[in-house]
């Protein structure tokens, strides 16, 4: 038997190994918080200790005993955190992939130095691909498969699953209530009021903290408004976990030219959660208090209002995922639909949580949350949610007294969805198309990428537009009340452009 290693050279090896597998965390999609952002003060370690840690190789053996002891139940949150089917055989694969990695970070990252020829060459852009917006400043690699669910379990386990581990706990941010001393604004914010030369426009889109490039090109859309652009709302999901970096390189970075012309709101969601909601109110502040008179955002809800319009905006993450039966937030939302109602104000709610969805018989849990004063006393005019994976428009139907629009479709990589499903509400649009052309031959299991431009005119009616991640419209539609009546879709364009 040989000599044991001496201590400093055992612990040198240490510092080796645990800066390589920093490197690989990085490689696979980690974002380290910057802490130079804003003259933020915090240490670094300060702010890691408030969110959701990468697996390492502890607490990866931890998990594969529970996924041996309880299958159901990990696969379940793993299903769950992932929004998609994902099967024992792929888990046990990549949970053993992910194992070695962590043993042999140097191997692991060399892999990734070089991936197959073949695989990456068979998802090249064609050299005739282009769109007006295109730039080399946000490059397209089709071949990317970040924040797939399959593809990239092994990225969604390292940095999503300790949350499916017994026992963690991450420190929660104090929630902010609209009562509080410190918020006089009681949450509620003047919107302006549209008159006839000029609407009032606002961009809503969810999902769309991945950094990756059909978001970038959402963000580059944005920005190309200027100051036509009055109100940008992201509905929430900031991936992989709501961690600071991933606020600090996914959201604040590309929407940072927004600020100086353009009220950002942004909505709290469960992947925010999982970080404790800390980066996420962290944000909030750090946007507001750079001496930009436009960001007035202070808590995780809020209301927009002006004569004609309310945006209602709800946090649908932080004591439940995707619910809203705290008392104090219900009675807050019964005030201000009732007083919108009253002065014959247009209601429209934002949220991540969704009340239905596409390929569904039937309600979710928030709808039941909401149902006094969403179906019974018909308070809302439109509900637009992000969560759901696609773009899409439904119709009012008996039991839904409102237009709803689904927007989860702002950045994740989604699944191409078909026509012809069911659906609670009538369907009046839905995205279909694959994110490429189809005459590219590229990814066409993937959905297309986009967001929805809100034009509030001074009539009192509401215009749609459904825009991919390219520019391309895909759908327009006007919304607007008949006589004394509920706001319904009066008119409906869809693009056919191939």
């Amino acid at each position: 038997m040989g000599a044991p290693f001496p201590v400093s050279v055992a612990r040198g090896m240490m510092r080796r190994m645990d800066s390589k597998r920093m490197e690989l965390y990085t490689a696979l999609g980690y974002r380290a918080p910057k802490a130079a952002r804003l003259g933020r003060t915090e240490s670094q370690l300060e702010v890691e200790a408030q969110e959701l840690a990468p697996l390492g190789p502890e607490e990866l053996g931890a998990l594969r005993a529970r996924f041996l002891s309880e299958p159901d139940e990990v696969l379940y949150l793993a299903r769950e955190s992932l929004g998609a089917p994902i099967s024992e055989l792929d888990f046990a694969r990549v949970l053993q992939e992910a194992e070695q990695a962590l043993r042999a970070p140097e191997a692991a990252l060399e892999a990734l130095r070089h991936p197959p020829f073949q695989a990456k060459a068979s998802v090249r852009l064609p050299p005739d691909f282009r769109f007006p917006l295109m730039t080399a400043e946000i490059p397209i690699d089709p071949s990317s498969t970040k924040f797939e669910p399959v593809a990239d379990l092994r990225g969604w386990l390292l940095f999503t699953g300790k949350a499916w581990l017994r026992g963690t706990t991450v420190p929660r941010a104090p929630f902010r209530r609209h009562d509080s001393e410190r918020h006089p604004s009681r949450f509620r914010y003047p919107l302006r009021e549209p008159t006839q030369g000029r609407s009032v426009e606002v961009a809503l889109f969810s999902d769309f903290g991945t950094g990756e490039y059909p978001a970038r090109y959402v963000a580059r859309q944005l920005l190309m408004r200027g100051e036509r652009l009055d109100c940008a709302v992201h509905l929430g999901g900031v991936y992989y976990a709501g961690r600071q970096g991933e606020f600090d390189a996914h959201v604040a970075e590309p929407l940072e030219p927004l600020l100086p012309v353009t009220t950002l709101l942004t909505l709290n969601a469960s992947a925010e959660m999982r970080s404790g909601g800390t980066p996420y109110f962290r944000y909030l502040d750090e946007r507001r208090g750079a001496a930009r008179a436009r960001q007035v955002q202070e808590g995780s809800y809020f209301c927009l209002a002006s004569e004609r319009f309310q945006l209602i905006g709800l946090d649908t993450a932080y004591f439940e995922p995707d619910r809203h039966r705290d008392p104090e937030l219900l009675g807050w939302l019964e005030a201000v639909l009732s007083e919108g109602r009253q002065r014959g104000a247009v209601n429209i709610l934002l949220s991540h949580g969704a009340p239905y969805r596409y390929q569904a018989s039937r309600a979710s849990p928030l709808l039941e949350d909401l149902k006094a004063l969403v179906v019974d006393e018909a308070r809302v005019d439109l509900w637009c949610w992000g969560g759901s994976p696609y773009g899409a428009l439904f119709d009012r139907a008996p039991t839904l007294p409102f237009v709803g629009a689904s927007l989860g479709h702002g950045g994740l990589p989604i699944a191409r969805v078909e026509r012809g499903h069911t659906a609670p509400a009538p369907v009046r649009f839905l995205e279909s198309r694959p994110r490429f052309p189809e005459w590219t031959g590229l990814r066409p299991e993937l959905g297309n990428n986009g967001y929805v431009s809100m034009l509030l005119h001074a009539d009192g009616a509401v215009e749609l537009r459904f825009v991919d991640w390219m520019g391309n419209p895909r759908c327009k539609a006007r919304l607007a009340r008949e006589g004394r009546g509920p706001l319904v879709i009066q008119h409906l364009e869809e693009s056919s452009d191939a």
